[in-house]
């Protein structure tokens, strides 16, 4: 009796853990009615929804949607904030699937670090950091990376996290290896870490950066890793040979987005400078310059077609530019409240949002991808 009590008592501690009240279900017929030119998907996350399992509950993080990202197959899209927990939505739906529980320390983003640098004596711990969230490879498993020092995979079926230990400052990127095996983690101490992402074990730190990891992704076959830095540099890593093998310059300041092509042939980057640059790997030349605004936060995007998309907002629009032609392809409206957050799905066929008001909001990009195909 007592063993079935158990297991009872066990079973329905991991749904509350995991699976929140009804309650917090979106009514997405409702919200979607009136939605701008553009778009095709409005998820409103409910401020109950926001502060669940947070402490000392604060305006100034919980409304803005602060980190956006699509799971690889595009099907799944996780929202959060500095404070709040990480939120898992249908990306086709709109409808609201999990919460991954709390952080105990913030994870930024360039918006909010935007903010700080303003100040001119902000400390180099508090300055921008790029990719510190990402999916494994089959979307079974989300990593962040935080100001404890420590990254958290996430279980996302179970809700549950391993943390990861080991780095000795703040772990401002992370990033799954294509047969997700392996997870790499950038930090402030300079140093890359790799980990067995099933274990949690330590297998090698790469040394060398002079400046924080601001971003960090691998090429599609896994022989190559790339990490963007503080001090506007690109270094790339032989997977084989955990060695050095290239620095691409170009960029002044911190890179906070990389994203390699299909082929590993190509490498986009964008950083504070308010540029997004395109190199060739092979000969480490820039193919292509996108410019625009200092401290722009850019996402960058290789889609189906083989086009380069990038989008930059500008308080309350979303402009998609084509990145060889340097064109401005759509601009969307966002009539509701200032943009601080954005994210391509993988096959670039979708831009999501998130706002200040506790919003997301899917665009339709096929126009733009059947014009540059005719």
């Amino acid at each position: 009796m007592k063993k079935i009590m158990f297991s009872i008592f066990l079973q329905l501690y991991i749904v509350s853990a995991v699976y929140l009240p009804s309650s917090f279900s979106q009514n997405n017929a409702k919200q979607n009615r009136d939605l701008p030119d553009g778009a095709k998907l409005h998820i409103n996350i409910s401020r109950t929804l926001t502060t669940h399992g947070v402490e000392k509950v604060s305006d100034e993080y919980i409304n803005a949607v602060e980190n956006l990202m699509f799971s690889p197959d595009g099907k799944t899209l996780a929202s959060t904030s500095d404070r709040s927990p990480i939120h898992l939505w249908n990306a086709t739906t709109g409808e609201y699937i999990q919460t991954l529980k709390k952080h105990t320390a913030e994870i930024l983003n360039l918006y909010t670090v935007n903010m700080m640098t303003k100040h001119q004596q902000t400390p180099i711990r508090d300055k921008p950091y790029g990719s510190n969230i990402a999916f494994s490879p089959d979307g079974a498993k989300y990593a962040n990376g935080s100001k404890d020092k420590t990254i958290r995979v996430w279980n996302t079926a179970t809700g549950l996290p391993t943390y990861f230990r080991g780095h000795t400052d703040y772990v401002s990127s992370v990033c799954f290896s294509p047969d997700g095996k392996t997870l790499a983690s950038g930090s402030v101490d300079n140093t890359i870490r790799l980990w067995d992402s099933a274990t949690a074990k330590h297998k090698k730190t790469l040394i060398g950066n002079t400046d924080y990891v601001s971003s960090i992704a691998f090429s599609p076959d896994g022989n190559i890793l790339a990490n963007g830095s503080g001090d506007g540099t690109i270094r790339l890593w032989d997977m084989a040979t955990d060695r050095h093998i290239k620095t691409l310059t170009g960029h002044v300041g911190t890179i906070y987005t990389l994203l390699f092509n299909s082929n590993g042939t190509m490498l986009a980057s964008a950083g504070i400078d308010g540029t997004v640059r395109v190199w060739d790997i092979t000969t480490d030349k820039q193919k292509h310059i996108l410019s625009g605004r200092k401290g722009t936060n850019w996402s960058v995007s290789f889609n189906t077609t083989g086009r380069i998309f990038a989008c930059d907002r500008d308080h309350f629009m979303i402009r998609v530019w084509d990145v060889v032609t340097g064109k401005r392809g759509q601009t969307f409206i966002e009539n509701r409240t200032s943009i601080y957050s954005l994210a391509f799905s993988p096959d670039g066929l979708t831009l999501a949002t998130g706002n200040s008001n506790r919003e997301v909001i899917l665009w339709d990009l096929m126009p733009i991808v059947n014009d540059n195909t005719q």
